[in-house]
């Protein structure tokens, strides 16, 4: 097995999204490094990639309670009248650097739930954004799993970054983001999201309990960084990285045209929600 087995699990297998998308190699690890190189399979459907990234970029944006009133209101008011409302009830991200940087959250999140093959408890904060354009400060991906045999915690905590062109900034950005003393900036709102829910707030009251202790004492942190850019990205990562957190995983996901396919999931998530009867 793998470190990088090790610390998030084996990449994802067909039928799972990741595994019929992308193809993985896990390089040799090092003091200083352990990175998973991410690269698209040689066929995949691009049309049921672009379908499932809407569907999580809407999911990400917003909470099931706001979908079903969409598809409410689009029934009552019909298409002309729901768009109006549409305008005024829900925002989707115009600005290009917005898109690029939420959606490669979005991807490090679920392709960790996913190497994992776990239903790890997490933010969508972007449904807490006033300004949708804005990018916003915290954690860009904090999931806990709460293991209830032996009463203990495990978080990981993630970097994502969108770049056009990989550089050896790029790889530094991520990797000072992940240094081994970094703790959670998002735990307490994450509680607190767990306490408002009476389906969650027993586990929000454990995870009260555990934050001084158990995370920022001596918890079970995985650390993950993703740089999403082009072909040319395992290589930048594999030459560059120098990190001595002995739980970072480092995710290269190198793409043609990355920006591309950004653009056209949020374009055909716009068009879902602006006919949300089938969603």
């Amino acid at each position: 097995m793998s470190k990088q087995d090790d610390l998030i699990g084996k990449h994802p297998i067909n039928p799972e999204v990741f595994g019929v998308w992308l193809k993985s190699n896990d390089y040799p690890d090092t003091a200083t490094k352990c990175h998973r190189e991410l690269k698209e399979q040689a066929t995949y459907s691009r049309k049921d990639l672009i379908e499932q990234l809407s569907n999580d970029i809407i999911k990400y944006h917003y909470p099931d309670e706001r979908v079903n009133l969409l598809v409410k209101n689009y029934t009552k008011l019909g298409f002309t009248e729901y768009s109006d409302y549409l305008k005024k009830a829900i925002k989707t991200p115009t600005n290009l650097i917005t898109k690029k940087g939420n959606l490669t959250e979005v991807i490090l999140c679920e392709y960790v739930c996913s190497s994992t093959k776990k239903n790890l408890t997490h933010i969508y904060r972007f449904r807490y954004n006033p300004n949708v354009d804005q990018s916003m400060k915290g954690d860009d991906m904090l999931m806990v799993d709460y293991l209830e045999d032996t009463d203990e915690l495990k978080v990981f905590l993630g970097e994502a970054k969108f770049r056009a062109i990989p550089t050896k900034q790029s790889v530094d950005k991520v990797s000072e983001a992940l240094t081994k003393d970094k703790q959670p900036l998002s735990f307490t709102l994450l509680t607190e999201l767990l306490l408002k829910d009476p389906e969650t707030s027993e586990l929000g009251e454990r995870l009260d309990d555990f934050i001084d202790d158990a995370v920022r004492s001596n918890g079970d942190i995985t650390y993950v960084g993703l740089l999403l850019s082009d072909s040319r990205t395992s290589a930048k990562v594999e030459k560059h990285l120098n990190n001595d957190n002995p739980n970072l995983v480092f995710l290269s996901l190198g793409i043609e045209n990355p920006e591309a396919l950004i653009l056209e999931a949020f374009e055909l998530a716009q068009q879902k929600l602006l006919t949300p009867d089938s969603l």
